[in-house]
Order: structure tokens, then sequence, then C-alpha cells
């Protein structure tokens, strides 16, 4: 005589499907974010769905999958494996200050301790950025801004201030 085997306690039974997911109706609209955050979204946001993709990130930073995919899920918070334009807001509002030190490193590049024009010239290139041409002269005016002590480069302090959220 066999022995009858529900389904609910069989090994092979299939695993219930994720939650779809929520598809943005439109490309964020700059009046419900800030107007930096929106154009840094919408430039990884290329085919305009209302969230980024590992693929997305793979096309712009001509990184691996692997890579693209651990960059979505730092920022990842509802694990559906894609960024809204409030997870990617989150992770740049330093969702962590302890990501401050790596970006930092990021920008000074020969590691002295100080971030000059040059170094961030070079910095606004990356993808990250936006692959932004800038000029020696607007970034000595961008560290100017922030250049607490007037010796035309930034320390990590000042860094830190460059970019803590603006209070409306």
């Amino acid at each position: 005589m066999g022995q009858a085997v529900s389904a609910a306690s069989s090994p092979f039974r299939r695993k219930s499907q994720p939650p779809p997911v929520p598809r943005a109706t439109a490309p964020p609209a700059a009046k419900d974010h800030d107007t930096e955050l929106v154009r840094i979204f919408r430039r990884y946001d290329t085919d305009g769905d209302g969230r980024i993709s590992a693929a997305e990130i793979r096309e712009i930073w001509g990184c691996t999958d692997a890579e693209a995919q651990e960059m979505v899920a730092q920022a990842d918070s509802d694990g559906y494996g894609l960024n809204s334009i409030e997870e990617l807001g989150a992770l740049l509002k330093g969702g962590g200050s302890e990501d401050l030190p790596a970006a930092f490193a990021e920008f000074d590049e020969n590691g002295d301790g100080v971030i000059t024009p040059d170094e961030l010239r070079r910095a606004f290139l990356q993808p990250l950025l936006g692959r932004e041409k800038h000029t020696i002269e607007e970034c000595s005016r961008m560290i100017a801004a922030f250049d607490q002590d007037g010796d035309g480069v930034l320390s990590f302090d000042e860094f830190k201030a460059m970019m803590a959220p603006k209070s409306a």
C-alpha cells in the first residue's frame, strides 16, 4: 500500500512568487523631489520606467552584472531589486555617514587628505557624477563655497559639510 503525501508537505512544492514590482506611472516629477535628485535619477533611469535596474547601472558604468546588482542592492530598501527615486535619495543623503570616508577617498585620488580642484574635475568625469565636464576654475569656485579655512582645497570636514543635505 502506498503512502499518501499531501501537496502541502511535499519538498517539491513551488514557493509563492514574490509580489509584483510596483511600477511608477511616470518618471518622478521635480515638484515632488529635489531638482538635483530628479536630474541624477533621470540620468540613470534610461528606460523612463521610474526605477533604476542593475541593467541600467551596468550600461552606464560599464561594470559587470554582479557589480551592478551590488550597487542597486546598496539602496534597495524594499527588496524588489530596483531603485526608486526615494531609495536613491536616501542613499545620496548619506543613508549612512559611514559611506562619506569612502566617497572622500574616491575624490582624493592621491590620498593626501584633501580634494583639489583638479581631483574634483576628474571626479565629475566619472559615470556616477554624470560624466560632466567642468573647468578647473568652476571646480575652484565649487570648492570655495565650502572651503572654510581658505586653503583652496576640501578637507574631510569641509567635504562632509558639502555633502550634508540642504535644509529647507
